[in-house]
């Protein structure tokens, strides 16, 4: 199963889809067996995202049902002061004592250019020792397209990157960088599977900001209906064709979506990689979702 539930949504309204908002505990509870029941044993979460860790915290048994991946939030500063190294070990602390845990399965930092600046060494030196004390299996970083891989690479402090990927944005492909990674033994997870959820939406519900790339997203849903199956099913197999990408994180609001999700998942697998037809948009305007002005 290399599909992982992202939770942001368990803590904020989120993506361009979103007309739920945010769902109940008891109806993230639910989300929640569904995925434990299918077989998705990681939750990606952030100390950002509102609510999430509360959330997830409160379902029953959250540390033995699935593997915790969590986030530090980014610094708005060039470097770590002492006490911001301080500030950021007690972030550390406080994503095991929100699960109420000794164990996660990885803390990643939100903002990559993180790990690289000065100062930044106690905060390193304690998610070690987490490592050493096999408490943390994983450290590492969320990167977005553009940026400079290499010199994260080189990092033996990072063992899993999370990436965007989808049929719009392959850049971690086309760059080399998936398969550093992978020479690397760095574990890759992808998000953005759906584009925040632009490329399943239907063609006349597309904001006007979206118009210049309407040809793009109309090629999409076409190789879609041409080979018989959903926007939701096509969106999982440019993911899935990808052998280094170990996980593909996907964010629900509710217990159908999930359920649509692991039937698109099943779909997916069937489909030849060679149908798959190069879809790659090199504009960060459309591919990255913090340039979009709605």
């Amino acid at each position: 199963m290399k599909l992982a539930l992202g939770t942001v949504q368990f803590g904020l309204n989120y993506g361009v889809s979103n007309k739920r908002g945010q769902p109940s505990t008891a109806k993230a509870h639910a989300i929640l067996d569904i995925a434990k029941d299918a077989g998705i044993t990681t939750l990606d979460t952030a100390l950002g995202y509102g609510e999430s860790h509360q959330v997830l915290a409160s379902y029953p048994s959250i540390n033995d049902s699935f593997n915790i991946i969590t986030k530090l939030p980014p610094l708005q500063k060039e470097q770590f002061s002492n006490q911001d190294a301080d500030n950021y070990i007690a972030l550390i602390e406080q994503c095991f004592s929100d699960f109420k845990t000794q164990k996660l399965n990885a803390i990643l930092f939100h903002q990559a250019s993180d790990i690289e600046k000065q100062g930044v060494a106690p905060v390193l030196a304690c998610l070690k020792q987490r490592q050493l004390e096999n408490q943390l299996a994983s450290k590492g970083v969320s990167l977005y397209s553009g940026a400079e891989v290499d010199s994260f690479t080189q990092l033996s402090e990072i063992n899993l990157v999370q990436i965007p990927y989808n049929a719009f944005d392959t850049y971690f492909k086309d760059t080399g960088a998936l398969s550093l990674l992978s020479k690397n033994n760095t574990q890759v997870h992808a998000r953005s599977c759906f584009l925040q959820g632009l490329l399943l939406m239907p063609i006349n519900e597309l904001a006007s900001y979206f118009k210049p790339w309407k040809q793009n997203l109309e090629s999409f849903h076409q190789l879609a209906q041409h080979l018989g199956v959903s926007a939701l099913t096509l969106s999982l197999a440019y993911a899935l064709k990808e052998d280094e990408i170990d996980k593909i994180v996907v964010g629900v609001n509710s217990e159908s979506e999930l359920e649509q999700i692991l039937e698109a998942y099943q779909s997916s697998i069937k489909i030849s990689h060679d149908v798959l037809k190069e879809m790659t948009v090199n504009d960060p305007r459309l591919t990255n979702p913090a340039n979009w002005q709605l």
